[in-house]
């Protein structure tokens, strides 16, 4: 399936004047950018704590069989110490985030995001204290551990956020071994 999708992109930079990085960066900016309008216009239609409730749900929907895509397209059989690093790296490509993860041990890590694409969307819109992206940031890790790692049961603990002035959103993931 993917080397269909991957002949369809090559056939259609033949036709078109961008290079594949620049599609890339086109397909980031139109995925984010209609994220954003959809949960503008539900805020707007059903309220911010609905419509955050509802982006929650969506996007850690959505990140779980993005985690099980990830890791049947790359083959991510590694332990979790290994995988979660190159999991999180390709998420994070496609979310255009810097970030960085910190493997503590074999069951525990500390992942940052420095610079995040939805943060500068989002603060130019809503108040500092009313953007819910931290939430929408553990349900999609929630979803991606999911899908990649099915078998496994995780506690996440977010220790930093950029909206409340931290300089990174960081983001604790252990092991639940009990």
């Amino acid at each position: 399936m993917f080397l269909k999708e991957f002949q369809f992109l090559v056939n259609m930079k033949e036709n078109i004047d961008l290079n594949l990085e620049d599609l890339l960066k086109l397909m980031r900016y139109s995925f984010l950018r209609l994220d954003g309008a959809w949960f503008m216009a539900s805020a707007e239609k059903l309220g911010l704590e609905t419509a955050t409730e509802l982006d929650v749900k969506a996007w850690e929907m959505f990140s779980e069989r993005l985690g099980k895509k990830i890791a049947s397209l790359t083959n991510l059989k590694d332990g979790f110490s290994q995988t979660l690093p190159k999991l999180m790296k390709i998420h994070h490509m496609l979310m255009n985030m810097n970030s960085e993860i910190e493997v503590i041990n074999e069951s525990k890590m500390v992942h940052r995001v420095l610079d995040c694409e939805v943060w500068r969307m989002a603060q130019k819109v809503w108040p500092q204290d009313a953007i819910p992206c931290h939430k929408v940031t553990l349900a999609s890790i929630r979803g991606l551990l999911k899908g990649a790692f099915p078998e496994k049961e995780f506690i996440l603990k977010h220790n930093k956020k950029i909206p409340l002035g931290d300089p990174c959103c960081e983001i604790e993931i252990s092991v639940n071994n009990s």
